[in-house]
């Protein structure tokens, strides 16, 4: 495994009711891939549960950490039973698992740190390739769009080099 000072693949998951977001970095400065995965249930269920997509990620990009947003212990059971899936996945690979908590996120982005809008819009300058999925803001009355957990995953990933 390589120190803490060299460059690191990790690969960086922000959790959602029913999909997750990620992104997979190659160090500070180069992203590898992102995207928004679903394991929605009932009658639009995805046949790919939802560990079984994590399990496939960490094995594409054989990541040195994955990053997790801290949640308090109070949060939903699907989101903890998630986290326990992605730690258990993780474990099987000897990969140790990182979580990050929202006040270190908004502390990397200092200046930027009004709204997620704000810091996704810092996040889609720095890496170009992100540009084209950023959504437009939006307004207090609509739901929050799906791709904003691309970027919620990437300030984790960002935060994360920037602590090491």
């Amino acid at each position: 495994m390589q120190g803490l000072g060299s460059e690191k693949r990790i690969l960086a998951i922000d959790l959602r009711a029913s999909s997750f977001g990620f992104v997979a970095f190659e160090g500070p400065t180069r992203l590898l891939d992102y995207g928004v995965r679903s394991f929605r249930q009932g009658i639009n269920a995805v046949k790919v549960p939802a560990s079984a997509k994590i399990a496939a990620l960490i094995e594409e990009y054989e990541p040195s950490a994955v990053v997790l947003k801290q949640w308090p212990e109070d949060a939903s059971r699907k989101r903890a039973r998630m986290r326990k899936a992605i730690v258990r996945q993780a474990d099987l690979g000897r990969i140790p698992v990182r979580l990050l908590s929202r006040s270190v996120v908004r502390k990397t982005f200092a200046g930027h740190d009004r709204n997620k809008y704000t810091i996704a819009s810092a996040l889609a300058r720095r890496f170009p390739g992100l540009a084209e999925k950023l959504p437009p803001k939006r307004k207090v009355w609509q739901s929050e769009d799906y791709r904003m957990s691309i970027f919620d995953a990437a300030a984790l990933g960002f935060a994360y080099f920037a602590r090491v």
